[in-house]
């Protein structure tokens, strides 16, 4: 079962289970307003290869786009996932940006006289506490209250779909069942639920593909890695044959998990050891090396990084940011450091 390493799970998780339409519709038909579910014809749904994050925020956020018809006329729903531990109480303000980057990719195909199409932004936040920041632009926009009115209309205005898992209870979490299981999943891992019954609900698991139980456990391990709880949970299930599939499974993620563990180490220790003794004018060794520790554990290097990197004159500093770099959890991690 080959698998990229899990640098993001959370990122990966969501990706996988949403860019499949059939869950994705699901999704949204569940967790939208009821009159505006009823006005998209969900057949028409379809997924746009596309992102629109910010480098600097690709360590906490993810987003999909799709494209749909909104009463015969086209549209985009846009979903950005939250999975940061605090709120950005200027979220409305970023996703007008993630908006703009769609209309102006949007217009530079389609020439005047064509409309802009209708974009419904939905953020779906993980963290573990309820969010305060409200979900529109005008909140963030400082108003006299004697002339608010009047200015008001010459404001740009955005009001976005907030949807917050801590605030859903996990038996209201609609859809298929593979993305019941995710959000549920999602929900539980702030609140290290990810061993309780909630999760471990046999009419879901029973039904759902070899390949999103496989997502699932490796979720699971990433988050938890002690092998001993998860063994007891597996052993809880009742259904026979699922144990015995869902402990194999386990246990192949599990020893696929060390042998990932040695190579990095490896990786990590020629890394350390090529840099031992350079001198304080090889900036660019240094620069190359943090660089390519930040590959090898989260997968990419955002440019935004890449440029801070580019700024740093001082060996010392460097060598000090390749330690950080090799023992980073998360390049927001990192990037909070430089």
């Amino acid at each position: 079962m080959p698998e990229e390493p899990i640098h993001h799970p959370n990122d990966k998780l969501l990706k996988a289970t949403f860019s499949n339409t059939d869950n994705a519709r699901a999704f949204f038909q569940s967790h939208l307003p009821s009159e505006l579910a009823y006005a998209v014809d969900w057949t028409s749904l379809t997924l746009e290869s596309s992102t629109f994050v910010d480098p600097q925020f690709a360590a906490s956020e993810s987003d999909l786009l799709f494209s749909l018809k909104l009463h015969q006329s086209e549209a985009f729903l846009y979903l950005l996932f939250e999975h940061q531990s605090s709120e950005d109480p200027r979220m409305a303000l970023r996703l007008l940006s993630y908006i703009l980057r769609i209309w102006e990719r949007f217009a530079a195909a389609h020439p005047p006289p064509a409309k802009l199409p209708a974009i419904l932004p939905i953020v779906l936040a993980q963290g573990k506490r309820p969010w305060k920041t409200a979900p529109r632009l005008e909140e963030l926009i400082d108003m006299p209250a004697v002339i608010a009115d009047i200015i008001r209309p010459w404001q740009p205005t955005l009001v976005y779909h907030l949807l917050e898992l801590v605030r859903i209870p996990y038996e209201s979490l609609a859809g298929t069942p593979e993305g019941i299981l995710t959000l549920r999943a999602l929900k539980a891992e702030p609140m290290d639920e990810l061993l309780s019954d909630v999760m471990w609900e046999e009419s879901l698991l029973f039904t759902i593909s070899e390949s999103a139980l496989e997502r699932m456990l490796r979720y699971i391990l990433n988050a938890d890695s002690n092998i001993s709880l998860l063994k007891e949970r597996i052993q809880k299930i009742r259904n026979t044959p699922l144990q015995t599939k869902t402990m194999t499974l386990a246990d192949q993620l599990r020893q696929e998990g060390k042998l990932e563990g040695k190579l990095e180490g490896k990786l990590e220790g020629k890394l350390e050891g090529k840099l031992e003794g350079l001198s304080e004018g090889q900036l660019n060794a240094f620069r190359t090396a943090v660089l390519r520790a930040l590959e090898i554990r989260h997968g990419s290097c955002p440019e935004g990084i890449r440029e801070a990197l580019e700024a740093i004159e001082d060996s010392r500093s460097l060598e000090q940011l390749l330690e950080t770099a090799i023992r980073s959890n998360s390049l927001e991690d990192f990037a909070q450091k430089l």
